[in-house]
Order: structure tokens, then sequence, then C-alpha cells
């Protein structure tokens, strides 16, 4: 049995090595943005009032296009690179070359995106890439970089794989499996170093924390949001911590890890549905005020697609917990297996990043279609103001 499940994780690892994960899931969220979009038009959600993009600059139409061409550029790239390093691994060859093929994948995909026929979109992506890699936030263009920060934090794993590819890269290790080397898998522990590669996977909160801090201090300390929402982002480092601390010893149990995980995602999930996308869901019963409604008063969707993505909200975010009782806890029901691989393997880390990078699209389909309603709102509030 061992044998056999070994023989299939160096099959997925032959087939889909890790840099291949990495340029798979970049390709993935460009695709998954291009549906966001695609879905909006057919919904007249306003996307370029949204991200404050102007009329005259471009339509939504010309958007959807340029975003279609990247798209498949980017697809088309990345297939081809992929199949010729399958052909190459699979005949026997052996080309040091191939282990640059990834990198010259990802490279070419920020190029397309960034500098292929300049167009709005393009131009503000390059701003808002510029901004909140340093940990800064237009208020004036805050959607923008709040739908692409917190795209980054869920990106926080194909970071650290990234970077491990990286390191390996110009350390001169081999990053792909071909030749006499077929079943050696690339190794992680120079970048577990210190524990570099926990550490790194907290890189996008910290942007994150910085920009709710720089808010909270432009509101000159008045809006308290922005303060909760800190402190929301800060509670991502909590489970960093204890897992740093039981893989040095000081801790024997992952105790300290669970619960801090269940306080990040229990803040974190009710951040979504009440402050992200606007729900009375938890206010209505906490706060005892029976006259607020379970969603809002505007709607774009139906309420089965709010209850759905509340729902998969809820079980990605505590998706932990399955580990608690089927890997750390002597539960041994019929999923066990399954959740040994999850939690365990790299066919299963990579299962989780598509997870939460679902996760993430959902969000953004909500939080979009959030700030619309909002917008909407307060531009119907202006004009009954001006018939005044």
């Amino acid at each position: 049995m061992d044998s056999e499940k070994a023989i299939q994780l160096n099959t997925f690892d032959i087939c889909l090595p890790l840099p291949y994960r990495v340029v798979f899931l970049i390709n993935a969220g460009v695709a998954l943005w291009h549906v966001n979009l695609f879905t909006c038009r057919k919904l007249n959600i306003d996307v370029l009032m949204v991200l404050k993009i102007a009329p005259q600059e471009t339509t939504l139409v010309k958007m959807m296009n340029r975003s279609w061409k990247r798209l498949t550029t980017i697809t088309l790239v990345n297939f081809f690179s992929y199949l010729l390093y399958f052909t190459l691994t699979f005949n026997g060859h052996t080309l040091l070359l191939v282990d640059w093929f990834p990198l010259i994948n990802i490279i070419t995909v920020f190029v397309i995106l960034l500098n292929q026929t300049p167009s709005a979109e393009s131009n503000r992506l390059s701003q808002t890439i510029r901004r909140i890699i340093k940990g800064n936030i237009d208020v004036n263009l805050r959607n923008n970089d709040i739908l692409l920060t917190d795209t980054f934090t869920s990106y926080n794993k194909v970071l650290v794989d990234f970077l491990i590819y990286m390191s390996a890269l110009f350390l001169g290790l081999q990053t792909l499996p071909y030749g006499s080397d077929l079943y050696k898998q690339l190794s992680k522990s120079h970048l577990q170093i210190y524990n570099l590669d926990t550490i790194l996977a907290s890189f996008p909160s910290v942007l994150r924390l910085k920009q709710c801090l720089q808010e909270y201090k432009e509101s000159k300390r008045m809006n308290k949001s922005h303060l909760y929402n800190a402190i929301k982002y800060s509670t991502a480092f909590l489970p960093t911590i204890s897992m740093i601390l039981y893989k040095s010893g000081i801790m024997h149990t992952q105790s300290l890890w669970y619960l801090s995980s269940f306080i990040n995602s229990a803040y974190s999930f009710y951040w979504d549905v009440t402050n992200d996308w606007n729900f009375g869901f938890f206010l209505k019963f906490l706060t005892n005020q029976p006259h607020l409604e379970m969603f809002r008063s505007k709607m774009v969707y139906s309420k089965t697609v709010y209850i759905v993505a509340i729902i998969a909200d809820f079980q990605l975010r505590f998706l932990w917990i399955y580990k608690l009782i089927y890997v750390s806890g002597q539960y041994n029901g019929g999923y066990k297996d399954f959740f040994v691989l999850l939690f365990t393997s790299e066919i299963g880390n990579f299962i989780l990043e598509i997870l939460e990078i679902f996760r993430r699209w959902v969000w953004v389909f909500l939080k979009i279609e959030t700030e619309y309603v909002k917008m909407l709102s307060s531009k119907e509030i202006t004009e009954m103001q001006n018939l005044d």
C-alpha cells in the first residue's frame, strides 16, 4: 500500500512538478478574473465604476475582449512550455535549460498583463502593484488595492512555492524531474531554515495590515473599522507564531496552533459576511435587532447564490478542522485516508491552494457586487438631494 502511494505521489510530481503548479495557479487566477468580468457584464454590474476607471478610457466590452486575448495568449504560452517539458522528460532527454521554463512562463505572464498593448486596466494594474507591494493604499482607489492585496493573501502558499523554486534555481539545484533523476522531488529544505517558508507566507498579510493602519491613520483615528480590520489581519500571524514554536520544540503539541487558527478563521469569516459583503446575518442575532435583514435590501444575485457563497466561505475558512479530526485526532472514519493525504502530501497541498484560490474567487464575486450596490445607492441618494 505504501509503495503504491509513493508511486502515485511520484507520478504527480513528474506530471505536475512544483514550478509548473505555480504557473498553473497563476494562470487559473487570470482565468477566474475573466469569469468575474464575464459574469458582471451579464448581470449589468458596472466593474468600471467599482474600479473607478473612467468610461472615456475604456468600456467593459473592450476590457473583456482584451482580458480574453491576454488569457488565451498566457494559456497557450504556458501550455506549449509544459508540453515541451513533458515531451523532453518522458522521452529521456536531459536539457538543463528546462529548469528555467517555468520562470520564463511567469515573467511572460506579467509582461502580457502589464505591457502588452497598454490599456486603462493594464496601466491601473501596474500602478496598483507598485503601490500595494510597499503596503500602501490609495483611498480613492481602495477597491483596486483591496481586491489585489487580498487576492495576494490567498496566494501566500503559492508565493512560498515560487520562492522555493527560485532559490533552488539560483542555488544550482535541480528544480524539475528529468533524465536519471526522474523520480527526484524538489526539496523544500533550503527554505525551511529558520522557518523562512512559514515567515514568508505571512508577507501578504503584513501588506494588508499596513494598509489598514494607514487608512486608520488617515481617518485621524476616527474610523474604528480600519483598526478592527487591522486586528483581523494581525490574527493571521498567530498560527504562524504557534507553528514556529511547535517546530522549534518549545511547544510539544499543536493545540496553540488550532486555537489561533480558530481565532483567525472565526474573525475573518465574520468580517467577510458582515463587512465585506455587507450582510446583516450576524448583527441581526448578536445585537438583538430583529428589524435588520438577514442579507441586505439590494442584491444583484439570487439569495441561493449568497447562501452557497457563505457556506463555501465558512467551509473553506475552517478546513483545518479536518486536520484536527482526521490527522491529529484518533478518529478513524472512512475519509481519514483522504484527509491525511490532503494535509501531509504535495498533491494535498496543491488541492488546498486551489481551494483557497476558489474561496477568494467567490469572495471577489460578492465584494465587487457589494461595492457596486453601495455606489449605486450613494448615487441615488445624491440624485435625490440634487432634485430637492
